[in-house]
């Protein structure tokens, strides 16, 4: 018996939490087997009265009837309906930055409060909206029960593209907290958790980008969407409202009164082309175009590519190099941490680079240093262009003090600011000043389209 979209009604008082809880007994089972994972929500909308008398509404996350129902029982709520959350079916798509993020920051914070690896695993699991993530949380718990370490039950994880789930990054800082225990603190000076620590360090760098990611895409939203309307604007004045106007302006001047001002003759000139086959397959050809960039775009290729020539934009470069700069000295003062070995910190770094530039730097000084044996402020000394000026100062810092984490997690820090300020900058400019040319563009429509009828009323005027 199905009974996915049937709903438990009932009054509020004992008799109907009584009622409640006597068909929660019956339909259970039921409820059970209509649970469709592709398509369901994890959990039940209720309906009820709170402990104030109010009803309230609202979702409770469970996968099972009978627990939801004692979940809400323990939260006060009487219920007087509950039926089983569905929407459209599920994507296996990969977790976000900011998921990554959150994980990292609960599962420090477990690890910190002394629960075992597998309890923690298992508890972030059910509490996950992603369904990727929580298979793998429960892939990890069981690979831990059958001997393996946390940082490689982590490690085996893939998404449904098959590559690896978690960032390096993470299982770097999964692997530090084993191995080093306890670590310091450099905000408070005190000695805490190194999963704690590690894993907040992952999470701050992870939700950095994700916000300045997310204040450009916000700040684009209004150019482009000031930048499209002109666009269907122009096309539609172009191909359907010039051709009318030309019609009216012949019928009206005729003789030497029949030129028309240059400006509206290029109009007239560009509504022609577009509205000819010629045109009509220029357009579409553009519109080709434009779908091939955007698929490269998407591609491994295209992206490596757009992110090494962001790096020398003329307005957005110096903001980009200082974005990816304080990724890479975050990294490498996390990664200091843990793992001693100096090639090998700079060889996780290299793979974690999310610019190929700065991997292609990062394997370089890693290399001579291998070979060499130099010191890095030397090995660095080609670089001022990606990593700053005062990064060789910062290198000599850290070879006085023998202090990676320390000397690196504060020069990210000033970079970063550098990066936010800039941003800023630049948007400001960007979101005032982009649809001038748009304006100029209208302005210039507008004054084809009208200029001919000005020219008419002087000339009749003038007779």
């Amino acid at each position: 018996m199905r009974v996915s979209n049937r709903q438990i009604r009932t009054g509020p008082g004992i008799a109907g939490r009584d009622l409640v809880a006597d068909r929660v007994r019956r339909d259970s089972t039921a409820f059970s087997s209509s649970f469709d994972p592709d398509h369901s929500e994890d959990g039940f909308n209720y309906t009820g009265i709170d402990s104030l008398g109010q009803e309230t509404r609202g979702f409770v996350q469970s996968k099972e009837l009978r627990q939801a129902e004692k979940e809400l029982e323990r939260a006060g709520i009487n219920v007087s309906s509950i039926s089983p959350r569905r929407s459209t079916k599920k994507k296996n798509r990969r977790p976000t930055g900011v998921e990554f993020a959150t994980l990292a920051e609960q599962f420090g914070d477990l690890m910190e409060i002394g629960e075992s690896p597998t309890q923690v695993c298992r508890l972030l699991a059910f509490a996950q909206t992603n369904t990727v993530l929580s298979d793998a949380l429960l892939n990890s718990s069981e690979l831990i029960i059958n001997g393996r370490s946390l940082s490689e039950a982590f490690a085996a994880q893939s998404d449904p593209n098959g590559d690896p789930l978690f960032p390096i990054t993470f299982i770097c800082a999964l692997r530090i907290g084993e191995e080093v225990g306890t670590a310091e603190d450099l905000d408070s000076g005190t000695s805490k958790s190194a999963f704690l620590l590690t894993l907040h360090r992952f999470a701050e760098a992870e939700k950095k980008a994700d916000a300045i990611w997310a204040s450009i895409r916000s700040a684009l939203m209004y150019p482009i969407a000031v930048v499209l309307f002109s666009i269907f604007a122009v096309g539609l004045v172009l191909y359907y409202v010039m051709p009318k106007m030309v019609e009216l302006y012949e019928s009206l001047l005729t003789g030497e009164d029949a030129k028309l001002p240059l400006i509206t003759r290029i109009m007239i000139g560009a509504s022609d082309f577009l509205t000819s086959w010629l045109g009509i397959a220029a357009m579409i050809g553009v519109v080709i175009g434009v779908m091939i960039f955007l698929r490269w775009a998407r591609s491994a290729v295209g992206r490596d590519r757009l992110k090494v020539l962001a790096l020398r934009l003329p307005v957005f470069g110096s903001f980009f190099r200082h974005f990816y700069a304080a990724q890479t000295l975050r990294t490498l003062a996390m990664l200091s941490a843990g793992i001693p070995s100096m090639t090998e910190r700079f060889q996780v770094a290299a793979e974690t680079a999310t610019n190929p530039e700065y991997a292609r730097m990062l394997l370089h000084v890693r290399h001579r240093f291998m070979t060499e044996s130099t010191d890095l402020h030397k090995l660095f000394l080609p670089y001022p262009f990606l990593m700053g000026k005062e990064f060789a100062g910062v290198l000599l810092t850290f070879e006085k003090t023998a202090d990676m984490q320390g000397t690196f997690h504060n020069y990210a820090k000033v970079v970063e600011v550098r990066a936010e300020r800039e941003l800023e900058t630049v948007l400001f400019w960007f979101q005032n000043f982009a649809i001038v040319p748009v304006g100029l563009l209208v302005g210039f429509i507008v004054a084809a389209l009208y200029s001919p009828m000005f020219e008419l009323a002087g000339r009749i005027g003038g007779k």
